[in-house]
């Protein structure tokens, strides 16, 4: 079966036009014969999903007072995607990428996701335990094939998740045993990417491994680094072979106790090729990074009772690249609390719980270790006024205890929610909170770094209103918001901040301000049994006050997304488009001086992103799904210093269930 695959592929892979057309004619295909399909009502459909996150219980999308959106296993099993950043990457309002393909990172360049435009002020949780580490809230270490559900609340979330949710919070629910015998296997073959997998299913545990091997991308960015001393320049880079291991593990250990274990073991190659002048010639430096990731998470829910705990670790260690301000040993352990109370027979509710949180970096620039203690006591209040009106009032104190770099914090964090039912199908919410994140842990490398910073938390104020209007099958949601924050994180090169520093080295500070205010709309749409549709767009404004005192954009101020998908007895067809414009200056311009510099005018290139997925239900227990990715074969920067995604690719997989 392998060699079969595999020679299926190759002969795809010998031609990207043929494979870009066959996709697009079996989409038209399909469109042309079924256009005139009746409609159809699916009683059992909705578009009001179940949300947890956003109030911590169980609430419909119409009766939650944010904006919210939930991606179920079955909408990421129809896009194709591999990893939780494929999952996230047409989300409007969310800016998600990973440097390599199938969620490749390499050192401290860490894959990431920024909600409305604010970098490290994305909380992202597992099972609602955090598992952001340094501000970055990578998601490698969870397998998508493990996620049940992804839910993404945007605005602030800080009275209920604490620091980082800022600018949203998104929330990795994984999936739990079956409760059966069964399982499957699973063969992947691309131009740049394979794996296989197992997944086993029993009575009261879950099983799923995965092992993946990544292909060198070439011509990764442009040129973009000249030495202004040397005069030497950085002309290639590449992505080079890489390969990872993951596994996930669910036990229920009993009806109200469940175990669940991640793991990851990653191996990538960083290619560079510089060092030329007028005399000397380009030379080859290549870089190895291991990355190994792992999060557990033991949750007891006794629903009974109202009370929830969560005790959670999670861990990274990343060593390679040849320098020691690449290395990193970090781990955190959150334990959360949480009870509630339904009053005056049901219609209000009360939240209170508390949250005890260690953050540790290990040795990192120096032999020196770094902890941070916190702990948080929060509270939500939910009244019903009348029939159709309610407000929520939610409170959080939470300390961070002083240490060898930090001063003690002590931190008040208030929020107000409204929700007014217009009709059954209709919803108003408005939203308003203030929300915080301390300094990165990586952030004080020396003392001598921390003592001439004096580093502050980022703080501030996030304001939104809202429609929903939800009717089974047809969906539409619309967000005004506007956010402010104050003490806003950079990264900047110590000698600009210390006099004497490295120049080689680059040290974060707090770069006064971060403002943005825009409006978000969704339409979803179910045709019939066969077609369902959704459209998308994000106009906003972010700016961040640069170190001279002027307002600078901070991200792309345009978004649109829209995708199709088609499903006729075994055959499943999915298209998605995504387009980001009006981008931000890059971070460095064509000679390699940065965005500092006089005269700078070099923005970064529009990002216009088509991915399709066909899947084909042989039997009933053997599926072929057909992926392609970047269609376009558009070079995306998908970060402010140009790295590009993965040129067109593609993926052609089969499974067998058992």
């Amino acid at each position: 079966m392998d060699q079969i695959m595999r020679g299926v592929c190759e002969q795809m892979i010998h031609n990207k036009k043929q494979l870009t057309q066959l996709l697009a004619m079996v989409l038209l295909l399909n469109a042309a014969t079924n256009v005139s399909a009746e409609n159809s009502k699916d009683e059992d459909f909705s578009f009001d999903k179940i949300v947890v996150t956003a109030q911590r219980m169980e609430t419909k999308e119409l009766d939650t007072p944010a904006s919210t959106i939930v991606i179920t296993a079955q909408e990421l099993k129809d896009t194709g995607a591999i990893n939780v950043f494929d999952a996230l990457d047409h989300t409007i309002g969310v800016n998600s990428f990973s440097y390599g393909t199938g969620g490749g990172e390499y050192g401290a360049m860490m894959s990431r996701v920024i909600v409305r435009g604010l970098d490290k002020g994305t909380l992202v949780l597992v099972n609602g335990a955090p598992v952001n580490l340094m501000n970055y809230n990578t998601m490698r270490v969870i397998p998508v094939e493990a996620v049940e559900r992804i839910e993404i609340v945007k605005g602030s979330n800080a009275v209920l998740y604490g620091a980082e949710a800022m600018g949203g919070v998104v929330n990795i629910i994984t999936k739990k045993a079956t409760g059966d015998n069964s399982g499957s296997i699973s063969s992947t073959y691309g131009n740049y990417y394979k794996g296989n997998s197992l997944l086993v299913n029993g009575k009261d545990f879950m099983f799923f491994y995965k092992k993946e091997f990544s292909a060198e991308v070439d011509e990764q960015n442009r040129i973009f680094t000249k030495d202004s001393t040397t005069g030497a320049k950085t002309d290639k880079i590449s992505l080079g072979k890489g390969n990872n291991e993951s596994m996930f593990l669910n036990l229920n250990l009993n009806d109200k106790l469940s175990l669940n274990y991640s793991y990851s073991n990653a191996e990538s190659t960083y290619n560079r090729w510089s060092g030329k002048t007028a005399t000397k010639p380009y030379s080859l430096s290549k870089s190895i990074y291991y990355d190994k990731r792992s999060n557990v998470n033991l949750v007891y829910d006794n629903k009974e009772a109202a009370f929830k705990s969560v005790l959670a670790y999670n861990s990274t260690n990343l060593k390679g690249g040849g320098a020691a301000t690449t290395d990193y040993d970090m781990y955190s352990i959150n334990f959360d609390n949480q009870k509630t109370w339904w009053l005056r027979d049901g219609k209000d509710s009360l939240i209170a719980g508390l949250t005890l949180q260690r953050e540790h970096n290990g040795k990192n620039y120096s032999s020196a270790n770094f902890d941070r203690d916190s702990y948080a006591l929060y509270g939500s209040y939910s009244r019903e006024m009348t029939d159709k009106f309610t407000v929520t009032l939610g409170l959080r104190e939470h300390i961070v205890k002083a240490n060898e770099y930090d001063a003690s914090q002590n931190i008040m964090l208030p929020q107000l929610q409204t929700l007014y039912k217009i009709n059954d199908n209709t919803s108003w919410y408005t939203n308003i909170g203030k929300s915080f994140e301390m300094p990165a842990t990586s952030s004080p490398f020396t003392k001598n770094v921390s003592t001439a910073i004096k580093l502050k938390p980022q703080e501030g104020w996030t304001y939104e209103t809202g429609l929903k209007r939800i009717n089974g099958n047809e969906a539409f949601k619309v967000a005004l918001f506007a956010m402010n924050i104050d003490n806003k994180f950079a990264w900047v090169k110590e000698n600009t901040v210390i006099p004497g520093g490295d120049k080689n080295l680059s040290v974060q500070i707090n770069r006064d301000k971060f403002r943005n205010k825009g409006i978000e709309m969704e339409y979803s749409k179910k045709l019939n049994e066969s077609w369902q549709y959704n459209l998308g767009a994000s106009f906003s404004d972010p700016e961040s006050k640069t170190g001279t005192g002027d307002w600078a954009q901070d991200a792309a101020k345009l978004q649109l997304s829209t995708g199709v998908t088609y499903t006729e007895k075994k055959l499943l067809t999915n298209l998605n488009f995504f387009y980001a414009g009006k981008r931000e200056p890059a971070y460095y311009t064509m000679n390699g001086s940065t965005a500092s510099s006089p005269n700078y005018d070099h923005r970064l290139g529009n990002r216009i992103d088509l991915n399709a997925t066909v899947r084909y239900k042989a039997t009933d227990s053997d599926v072929i799904t057909l992926s392609g990715y970047n269609l376009l074969d558009k070079d995306n920067p998908v970060s402010n210093t140009e790295y590009w995604s993965t040129p067109l690719n593609y993926r052609l997989t089969y499974t067998h269930n058992f």
